[in-house]
């Protein structure tokens, strides 16, 4: 169910702000077409990507729909034009035995806000000051006791560590930096893939039959095969139908596609990889694998299809997702899974990554406390002093 604050509670947010300034901020949902202007400014900027547009927006609604969520995304405004938008959820999120809000999508973190890209740098540093410090008055007022964002431009800009550091310092966040696998498609990428994968693909690819589901070609009944899938996969169902079909509608509205593996002899769908896809730049969304087929080595298959339909497709970059750390450190305790999953992406990424810029900020000592009680039993835990 979707919470929004009461238009008492938050009538003055539009109007808080210097009144020597053109700049000013306006609820998402208060203009006209609103989610067209949404994705017309994600679509200019040059940090907009495939977690800033109107349909992930929305399938974040749906994702977290239990944790009675707040949305307060809003445009920033330069006299009477929008230039910005600013991703604000504020959900429920648990800590151990604390039940806190935070500002975040369901992934975990909020993008960084976007603008328009006809505007000076001069301005733009302008903008994010501006941005920042409404969305944090935003993010206090609805409750929050942290906030996570996340800059990852669909590529690297140049300019990223000195604009993280600049809204650091000047808003009181902690900013870390880590690696994603990411790597470009080239003409010689299979070839240059671990050798058990391309073993894999001459070995098990013969069993199976691979298609792609995008535009009218997903159906309900492929929706519905993906759900089933992930919640066969996972060993549990954990969000709402209606993500599923949320997420569905990036494949259906050209922002994603999805690869799916056949089984010849018997017809069943051994797997379904979802491809994010956003200005000629590919992410690993979502994958779902039938567990009876795991010595198949699925995963490795649709990855293969998925490199072929992207070197088809012109498409530059594909990327993975975050590289867990490994080793761990104080505050980041890898797990046996984690350094699996980093085995299975290098096999694809052969050491290429990119780096990525998180700064977060505690709003709650409640929030704190409890966010350092949960590191501590893990650390505990690791270095087994039970």
């Amino acid at each position: 169910m979707l919470f929004m604050p009461s238009l008492k509670n938050l009538k003055k947010l539009s109007s808080d702000n210097d009144k020597k300034s053109a700049l000013s901020a306006l609820d998402a949902n208060s203009l006209p077409n609103f989610s067209n202007l949404w994705q017309e400014i994600i679509d200019d900027s040059r940090d907009g990507w495939i977690w800033h547009t109107w349909l992930f927006h929305e399938f974040n609604h749906s994702a977290g729909e239990k944790n009675e969520l707040y949305d307060l995304s809003f445009f920033v405004m330069d006299e009477k034009r929008a230039v910005g938008v600013v991703p604000l959820i504020v959900q429920k999120k648990p800590i151990g035995n604390y039940q806190g809000l935070e500002a975040s999508y369901y992934g975990g973190f909020l993008p960084w806000p976007c603008f328009r890209r006809d505007l000076a740098p001069a301005r733009m540093l302008e903008l994010e000051d501006f941005a920042f410090t409404e969305l944090e008055k935003r993010a206090r007022k609805a409750g929050a006791g942290h906030i996570k964002i996340m800059l990852i431009p669909p590529q690297d800009l140049g300019n990223e560590v000195e604009r993280v550091r600049s809204i650091a310092n000047k808003h009181r966040y902690v900013a870390t930096t880590f690696d994603f696998h990411r790597f470009h498609i080239r003409e010689n990428t299979l070839s240059e893939v671990r050798v058990c994968s391309r073993q894999y693909h001459r070995k098990f690819s013969p069993l199976f039959e691979f298609s792609i589901a995008e535009g009218r070609n997903v159906t309900e009944q492929v929706e519905k095969e993906y759900l089933h899938l992930h919640v066969k996969n996972a060993g549990g169902q954990f969000r709402s139908d209606d993500s599923y079909t949320k997420q569905a509608d990036f494949a259906r509205f050209g922002e994603a596609f999805y690869v799916i593996a056949r089984e010849k002899k018997s017809g069943k769908v051994a797997g379904m990889l979802l491809v994010n896809l956003y200005k000629n730049a590919a992410y690993y969304g979502s994958v779902a694998i039938d567990p009876a087929f795991k010595n198949k080595q699925v995963g490795h298959l649709l990855t293969w299809r998925v490199i072929e339909e992207l070197l088809k497709r012109g498409i530059k970059t594909y990327e993975l997702g975050p590289r867990y750390i490994n080793p761990s450190t104080l505050t980041t305790i890898s797990t046996s899974k984690e350094r699996g999953i980093n085995l299975f992406k290098e096999a694809w990424a052969r050491g290429e990554t990119r780096k990525i810029y998180e700064i977060e900020k505690f709003l709650s000592k409640d929030f704190l406390n409890s966010y350092i009680n949960t590191l501590d039993e893990s650390l505990v835990k690791y270095f087994g002093l039970e």
